[in-house]
């Protein structure tokens, strides 16, 4: 009695809220009925008005949002209808849901089973698994659509909160009256109005419906759980039906081919002894029956492959989904912190997968070429009737004997069926592409979803932790994890699996045996070999890179024994051991442990006296001192890394826990202890020739690196071992960047100092033949201007060089090393600083984020841009010297608009970052340039005169030229002003403006020979020819003066006291002028007083 009276209570609550819902949608209709009306009415308004075009787009804009919102509020209702009605019908819902998890599956697929045809034929069986592989396509395309929504569910909570209360708040805004503006239309505030009514109905209907939602958010949760439940439970029901499908159509193809093959093989018996002809054809059938047979194996094992990517497809997405929901939930506790560890461990790599990715296309390629080649085949067989008959005419001609009418009959079948094989054949092969293609895409999307949930983890994993805080308990599991380390079991069946495998393959134990001998044999000779060679390196005759690159070899030599030895024992206990085993997981350790191995055995090596560091690179001996004797400390270092490295490779809670932890404390604690004392002054950071301490990045280094370690220490200590492991894993390799870093440094500075040192030579021969011949050609010698730089500039070029190739690499290297860690750092991007307006491509304000990332990336470029234009001179230098025949002018020319173009781009990419845009950094270019331009005028001037002397090059360095009354040699030009050395040795700083805007004369611009003009004034009374003649003779003498063009001599005029002459001379060079003259006007005084002729005054 109590059931019917329930049922009856539900269905009077049923039948209450339609009819509650059917008079709000009733209500609903008619206001808005009413609402239109008005916003129509509000329209005619604004077209009848006469108010100007931009209050009325306005008013329109705000009436079309109005009618736009009441849209909205419709949709928002109905929704909310819909909402109410799942509510009142899920009782019912979740009945039937949990009466379908209660059906017995098993049950049911066994009666299924038997529900199918026992004689069904392999057609129908593949149609039947073509429904099932449909129905399990959309199971799981409804589990990811109810997955999404109960993961939305589980993370809405907070966010719904918070957008209630924001809508309370707007609603209550919009609540209060609303004023006319002074001289607003009266059409344009009834549009106003409009809108905001409109606007609040809207928000008033999304409030409701968020209320209705958070009210029946338990229930529409327990809901959607129960509803995934009952999916995956069909999804496994179907699952198992494809399976069994899948079995009986390959047991049935296989037992089908299997009796073909049978009747093909014995007809092909049958017929050995016949004739050639019909052999031959039983032979070609019976080859494709065999082939139908592989290729139907091959049918099994793709659609065994195409289950197993699938489920493996459906596994990531749900852990995916499952990460997702864990970390929008804000859950970062230990718990969730090692179940993210232990998904990111479980996720295959993608390289992996793309490699079999690879491998599927190819099956495909190769599947789709057969398909096209039986495709001919069968062409061929069209007309079987003119196939027989070729046969048959090709055999005729072969023996020269006519084929009778009985192997022509006999033939016709065998041919027909080859027909039916080659279509069962092209069947099997087009199921095939199926199955690869469809694999194929399900290994893309696994491949997708795989990225996807490794850049997600490698964002959060850093910053959750993996297990508790080291405390009492933790101190309790300590002796266990220490036995669990050094259990003699383990090691005694490493032991005795590595005798068996070299009982069963004694080469590999050998072959390894013998190259660690070998090695330690060229590592007893390497010390003698290196001193032998660090001689030559003390004779600057004898010295070459070649003896650089011998030491390094025999370094490289003697460095290599025991991460040889590291690596062959790590191949060789993998080969031993299974995945997963602990003699596999020793030798994946061992293996991991060659290369810092080798990193610290090369350091060690090139610190050894008259080593490399010493006799070739020129390091201190503080730096070989402290590098040797710490190194041996740090040496300590290498068990603990192999420890904590075993932990991580085996994945056992256990060891991760306690000899992980254990092992990255120790080595921090011990590592910070070694860098603050192998830091301090005069020991590591030493340079030759410096007494004082000079760097202050030592000092900054020596706080920062300790710090750093004993950082990674405590965040071991309080549960964050994976992020701790991870950063010493990545400090580590840090180390083997850099000493791989210090060594291409240290050959590349090898080179350069060689090669300055050849120059030198060069340059102090080319001097010294210089100087003989001036010596030859006078006594007076007159020093030749150097227009290359100097060794001392070379000097100071390389090592700025040098030091942008040792930031460079540093940078790149340790990105390389840290690229793991940097989807961790990508969550500084989530950081907002601050916020800038840009304009979008609507022509709306957009605010932008600038984000911690941003910041720091937009100072790094700053920085970049700073160090590239300081040192990019020195590489173009150094380039260009070597390799190209260039004057000075050009080179500076060259280097200034890169330095120009350097500075500008990175400066605008640099404020980018910043959130400065291009279009509000030119309002202030523009401002700045005029501001600038009144008052700084002359430097501008003076900067752009500089830039059109770079390029059109009125002269040159070295060019003699004269300007306002100076005259000089050029020696600098800069983009501001140019030097120019004067005939009294003083330097003349002139502005570039008095180039451009004076007269400017070059006199070795393009021909270096110039003419020398002697005025000479005699007394009235004297022998005309007799002074001519003089002149000429004094010029030609001269072996300085050219005698083409020839000398002259001119009576010029009448002085007011004396004969005027002029005497022209032409000599090679400017710097011939002087010196010409003088020897000339000697010559002349001479002369002038054998003859008795007086000179007299010239007027000037």
């Amino acid at each position: 009695m109590r059931m019917p009276r329930f049922n009856d209570t539900l269905l009077l609550s049923f039948l209450s809220i339609c009819l509650l819902m059917l008079l709000a949608g009733t209500a609903h209709s008619k206001a808005e009925t009413s609402v239109s009306k008005a916003i129509s009415a509000a329209r005619a308004a604004v077209d009848r008005s006469k108010m100007d075009d931009a209050q009325r787009q306005t008013a329109i804009d705000y009436l079309e949002a109005a009618r736009a919102d009441e849209k909205e509020v419709g949709a928002l209702i109905e929704r909310l209808r819909e909402l109410r009605a799942e509510s009142a019908d899920q009782p019912k819902r979740m009945e039937e849901l949990q009466k379908a998890l209660a059906a017995n599956y098993e049950q049911e697929l066994l009666e299924w089973s038997r529900r199918l045809p026992a004689n069904a034929d392999g057609d129908t069986l593949e149609q039947i698994l073509e429904r099932e592989r449909t129905i399990v396509a959309d199971l799981r395309a409804q589990i990811e659509t109810t997955g999404e929504e109960l993961a939305m569910m589980l993370s809405r909570p907070a966010q719904t909160e918070d957008e209630i209360v924001l809508l309370h708040r707007r609603i209550e805004e919009l609540s209060a009256p609303l004023m006319a503006s002074k001289d607003e239309p009266a059409a344009l505030h009834e549009a106003r109005r409009l809108r905001r009514g409109s606007e609040q109905r809207r928000l008033e209907a999304l409030l409701e419906l968020r209320l209705a939602e958070q009210d029946t958010a338990t229930q529409r949760q327990s809901l959607n759980e129960l509803t995934l439940r009952e999916l995956r439970y069909r999804l496994g029901l179907h699952e198992k039906r494809e399976a069994h499908l899948q079995q009986r159509i390959t047991s049935r193809g296989r037992r089908e081919l299997e009796t073909l093959v049978e009747q093909l093989e014995k007809r092909e018996q049958e017929l050995t002894g016949s004739h050639l002809i019909l052999a031959s054809a039983a032979a070609t059938n019976r080859v494709i029956g065999e082939e139908l047979m592989r290729q139907n194996e091959h049918l099994s094992q793709d659609r065994a492959a195409l289950v197993s990517n699938e489920q493996a497809r459906e596994r990531i997405a749900v852990n995916l989904q499952d990460s997702r929901v864990r970390l929008d939930m804000g859950s970062a506790n230990e718990r969730v912190g090692r179940w993210l560890w232990s998904e990111r461990r479980r996720l295959k790599p993608s390289a992996n997968l793309q490699q079999r990715l690879i491998t599927i296309r190819d099956d495909l390629a190769d599947m789709r070429l057969e398909r096209v080649m039986l495709n001919e085949q069968q062409r061929d067989l069209l007309d079987i009737g003119m196939v027989a008959r070729t046969l048959m005419d090709a055999h005729a001609e072969e023996n020269s004997e006519r084929v009778n009418g009985t192997i022509k009959d006999q033939l016709l079948p065998l041919l027909q069926k080859r027909v039916e094989l080659l279509f069962l054949l092209e069947s099997l092969l087009q199921r095939r592409i199926s199955a690869l293609e469809q694999s194929e895409q399900a290994l893309q999307e696994q491949i997708k979803i795989s990225r996807e949930l490794q850049k997600m983890l490698d964002r959060r994993l850093l910053w959750i932790p993996g297990h508790g805080i080291a405390d009492g308990e933790w101190l309790h599991r300590l002796p266990d994890g220490v036995y669990d380390l050094i259990k003699p079991s383990r090691y005694l069946t490493v032991l005795t699996l590595s005798v068996q495998d070299f009982q069963q393959q004694p080469a590999p134990w050998i072959g390894s045996l013998l190259l660690i001998l070998l090695l330690l044999e060229l590592r007893r000779r390497a010390p003698s070999r290196i001193e032998a060679l660090a001689v030559d390196t003390y004779q600057v005759r004898k010295d070459s890179y070649q003896t650089t690159v011998k030491v390094l070899g025999w370094t490289f030599l003697a460095a290599l024994p025991a991460p040889a030895a590291f690596a062959l024992t790590g191949e060789l206990l993998q080969d031993i051991g299974s995945p997963g085993r602990f003699s596999h997981s020793l030798g994946q350790t061992c293996l991991l442990m060659s290369l810092p191995v080798l990193s610290v055995q090369l350091l060690r090596w090139i610190s050894m006296e008259r080593g490399l560091g010493h006799a070739h690179f020129r390091w201190t001996k503080q730096r070989r001192n402290a590098l040797r004797r710490w190194l041996s400390i740090a040496m300590i270092v290498l068990p603990l890394y192999f420890v904590s490295s075993l932990a991580f490779i085996r994945k056992l809670d256990l060891a991760i826990d306690v000899q992980a932890r254990l092992a990255i404390m120790l080595s921090c604690v011990l590592l910070a202890w070694i860098l603050w004392r192998l830091l301090d002054v005069g020991r590591l950071w030493v340079i030759r020739g410096v007494v004082s301490e000079p760097s202050s990045l030592r000092k900054l280094l020596r706080i920062l690196l300790p710090v750093s370690l004993l950082t990674v220490a405590v965040l071991a200590l309080t549960g964050y071992i994976f992020s701790a492991g991870m950063i010493l894993q990545s400090l580590l390799a840090s180390f083997n960047v850099i000493v791989v870093i210090a060594l291409a440094l240290g050959m590349l500075a090898r080179w350069f100092l060689l090669g300055e040192r050849r120059l030198a030579l060069r340059r102090l021969e080319e001097r010294r033949q210089a100087a003989v011949q001036a010596a030859e050609e006078s006594k007076e010698v007159t020093p030749e201007p150097d227009e290359n730089i100097t060794l001392e500039q070379v000097n100071t070029q390389t090592q700025r060089l040098l030091r942008v190739l040792r930031i460079s690499l540093l940078a790149l290297g340790l990105i390389w090393v840290w690229v793991d860690l940097l989807p961790a750092i990508t969550r500084l991007d989530e950081i907002v600083l601050w916020h800038f307006s840009e304009t979008g491509a609507d022509g709306a304000t957009v605010q932008q984020p600038v984000t911690v990332m941003a910041m720091l990336l937009g100072l790094v470029t700053l920085a970049l841009t700073i160090a590239g234009a300081r040192n990019l001179p020195g590489l173009i230098e150094i380039s260009l010297l070597s390799h190209i025949r260039i004057d000075a002018a050009s080179r500076y020319a060259i280097t200034s608009v890169l330095r120009y173009a350097i500075v500008i781009g990175g400066t605008l990419v640099g404020l980018g970052f910043l959130g400065m845009r291009w279009s509000q950094l030119q309002w202030m270019a523009a401002a700045l340039t005029v501001g600038l331009g009144f008052g700084l005028q002359e430097i501008f001037a003076n900067f752009v005169s500089g830039i059109i002397l770079l390029f059109e090059r009125p002269f040159r360095v070295g060019d003699v030229i004269t300007v306002g009354g100076f005259s000089g040699r050029v020696t600098r030009i800069r983009t501001r002003a140019t030097t120019v050395l004067d005939f009294d040795n003083k330097e003349i700083v002139i502005p570039n403006k008095t180039f451009i805007t004076g007269q400017l004369t070059n006199w070795t611009l393009t021909d270096t020979i110039t003419r020398v003009v002697i005025k000479v004034g005699v007394v009235y009374g004297s022998d005309v020819e007799a002074v001519r003649s003089i002149l000429l003779q004094a010029a030609v003498k001269d072996q300085r003066v050219l005698t083409e063009p020839e000398p002259s001599c001119w009576f010029v005029g009448f002085g007011a006291n004396a004969l005027e002459f002029e005497l022209r001379v032409f000599v090679n060079a400017v710097g011939d002028r002087m010196e010409v003259q003088n020897a000339i006007n000697t010559r002349i005084t001479a002369l002038f007083a054998e003859r008795s002729i007086e000179f007299a005054p010239v007027a000037a």
